[in-house]
């Protein structure tokens, strides 16, 4: 064995060829060095960690959360773990989502009470009422506004409750 570290250690093979050169060496070196760093490979993570996060819907603008029947979209903030701005749905997602139909609504069945936008609805919750010859009234659970292409990339595990 050599003791300056500066030479390559050399196996029989290379003393009975005389093949001391430096291709040799380099192939040596590129072998140890693969095989000291595959434990390291071999525990990289595949993704699915990753991909978990897209189970993640985060809220939109008033203006935004609309569909194409122009009703506003509230995700029940139950549907999952609500972070304020976003609300995970969990590893198998799903959701329940009111769609609250475009109409003038109001805090009491009357027409002096104070006039609210489906966007206050979803954010407080409750009961809140509007005119259909006679008044009627609409209960909607508390939640966030999502938009229609959030709801569309969890397609079949979202649930729509038109209010």
């Amino acid at each position: 064995m050599s003791t300056n570290p500066d030479t390559p250690e050399l196996g029989t093979d290379d003393q009975k060829n005389g093949d001391f050169s430096t291709k040799s060496v380099s192939r040596r070196r590129l072998i140890k060095g693969a095989i000291a760093t595959a434990p390291f490979i071999a525990t990289l993570p595949t993704g699915a960690a990753l991909a978990r996060s897209s189970n993640v819907i985060t809220s939109s603008s008033e203006a935004g959360a609309k569909d194409v029947f122009g009703r506003t979209l509230c995700m029940d903030d139950r549907s999952g773990v609500d972070y304020g701005t976003a609300i995970d749905l969990g590893p198998w997602p799903h959701g329940s989502v009111n769609a609250i139909t475009d109409r003038k609504y109001f805090t009491q069945a009357a027409w002096r009470s104070t006039p609210v936008s489906e966007g206050y609805m979803c954010k407080q919750g409750g009961g809140y009422y509007y005119w259909n010859y006679g008044w009627k009234q609409v209960k909607v659970p508390r939640g966030m506004l999502v938009s229609a292409t959030a709801i569309a990339s969890f397609a079949g595990g979202i649930k729509i409750t038109e209010i």
